[in-house]
């Protein structure tokens, strides 16, 4: 079960909207606001965090520049960070579907073909980031428009 509740804090022009919980896990979203991503804002953004020990990812949601000091503080995080562009995450015109382990082989098999043979998607790809998909993970993709009614397209994370 899962805990959606909107907290509207501010922490040195960083709002915190979102909190999500399972019984054992919390993921967070903050969006970080306009100005640039300093250190001192990712400290506030930290010390506002409840109960970090049950934070398994926290995700950024920068509208601006991130500074070198900010990025290397990220990398002294105890749980995954993501960072997404807000710009990445306005439109999306597709469906995304993650498949399970069985889903991946199921196919690899119908199609008669191996895993590095399947269209590839970075780990850095605003989808892979949003989804938290890691590397070897398969996603059904269904596209709609005007000159196709249908398409369906595979990735493979790499």
């Amino acid at each position: 079960m899962i805990d959606l509740r909107n907290e509207s804090r501010r922490t040195n022009g960083a709002d915190i909207d979102i909190v999500l919980k399972t019984s054992t896990r919390q993921v967070q979203v903050v969006f970080t606001g306009t100005d640039n991503i300093r250190k001192s804002n990712l400290t506030a953004i930290h010390n506002q965090i409840v109960n970090k020990e049950r934070l398994s990812r926290l995700i950024l949601i920068v509208e601006s520049k991130m500074t070198p000091y900010a990025r290397k503080e990220l990398e002294n995080c105890q749980h995954a960070v993501e960072i997404i562009k807000l710009n990445d995450v306005v439109v999306n015109p597709t469906k995304h579907v993650v498949l399970t382990a069985a889903g991946k082989q199921e196919l690899l098999k119908k199609y008669k073909i191996e895993e590095k043979q399947l269209p590839h998607m970075l780990r850095t790809d605003p989808m892979a980031s949003y989804y938290g998909l890691e590397r070897g993970q398969v996603v059904k993709i269904s596209h709609s428009g005007e000159v196709f009614n249908s398409l369906v397209t595979y990735r493979c994370v790499v």
